[in-house]
């Protein structure tokens, strides 16, 4: 039995003020069934913040190697931070979106914690792909499966990015080289958005809790304290980024399988797109567009990687 992301979220807060919440749960569901959505609503609750992203305790984990997977390195570093104690109050809260994308070794590395995590450890593993979560992940976490409302589909043309990508791409006579520039441009003015308001909600995160623990935290505490803040901004960066690069690809995504499904409703900005765009030059524009998350995953200067990556994204080679 499938959930409303809406009923999914009242059982949860039912388990939780019953004492029953469990520590690993694995959120199913198809795009658009409010999988983020869940995890958000939850990390607010259990952290007690109107903003999970700012908090110490909230950790976050996505796919970020070349091969598109999530590799051990991230898994170390996540159960590093969990068997930490909480920065503040005594909950920590942890979402691996993408599940599926485990490597073998990452999700050995991840059991122990998985099936044993600290008091006041709660993980949400999402995916879209149940099946291809291995058995030893499932068998530890409590399923929760997700559909979306009848006749819903994700909005896939909600954001910035989204409509940039989509006045590139329809742009009168073809897009070009100067179209791959704007989106470039639009794209890194809403990356930037995202660093700015993220810096400035953990700094003052950081006066906050200089204020309450004053002298009592220890000489080098503060120190430590901004080490980890930059720490945590850079990954929240990343984590935003990386939702920004999944609006970009949900457009030719969808264009693409308006194709295959043209008789269900879409956008008029994706029917276009789909009209100008053959699956075989949709294919070249995805494949550019995950070239940009491999630049960025082998450490290129940003700046370089989206232009060169967008520029194949949005005048891909005939």
């Amino acid at each position: 039995m499938s959930f409303l992301k809406e009923s999914a979220l009242e059982r949860l807060n039912a388990a939780r003020a019953a004492g029953r919440l469990a520590h690993a749960y694995l959120v199913v569901g198809p795009n658009g069934s409010g999988k983020d959505w869940l995890a958000t609503r939850m990390a607010e609750v259990i952290l007690e913040t109107d903003n999970p992203s700012a908090h110490p305790d909230f950790h976050s984990v996505s796919p970020e190697s070349k091969s598109r997977r999530i590799v051990i390195a991230q898994m170390r570093a996540l159960d590093q931070s969990l068997q930490m104690k909480p920065m503040v109050g005594h909950t920590k809260f942890a979402v691996l979106r993408d599940a599926d994308r485990l490597q073998q070794g990452a999700a050995n590395a991840f059991l122990k914690t998985l099936e044993e995590p600290p008091p006041g450890c709660h993980l949400f593993l999402l995916t879209t792909l149940p099946d291809a979560v291995m058995e030893t992940i499932t068998s530890r976490c409590i399923a929760v499966p997700l559909h979306a409302k009848v006749g819903a589909r994700e909005d896939v043309m909600g954001g910035p990015v989204a409509k940039a990508l989509a006045a590139a791409l329809l742009m009168p006579g073809g897009p070009d080289v100067a179209a791959s520039v704007r989106f470039t441009r639009v794209f890194q003015k809403a990356t930037a958005a995202v660093r700015e308001r993220v810096i400035g909600e953990l700094e003052a995160e950081l006066k906050r809790q200089v204020k309450h623990y004053g002298e009592s935290a220890g000489a080098d505490w503060e120190e430590i304290r901004e080490g980890q803040i930059k720490a945590q901004a850079e990954a929240a960066v990343i984590s935003e980024r990386e939702i920004l690069l999944h609006e970009a690809g949900g457009v030719l995504a969808a264009a693409l399988r308006h194709h295959h499904a043209p008789s269900e409703p879409v956008p008029a900005e994706i029917e276009k797109i789909a009209r100008a765009n053959p699956p075989t030059i949709l294919f070249k524009r995805i494949a550019a567009l995950d070239r940009v998350r491999d630049f960025m995953a082998r450490g290129v200067q940003e700046g370089l990687a989206l232009e060169s990556g967008f520029l194949g994204m949005i005048v891909p080679h005939t």
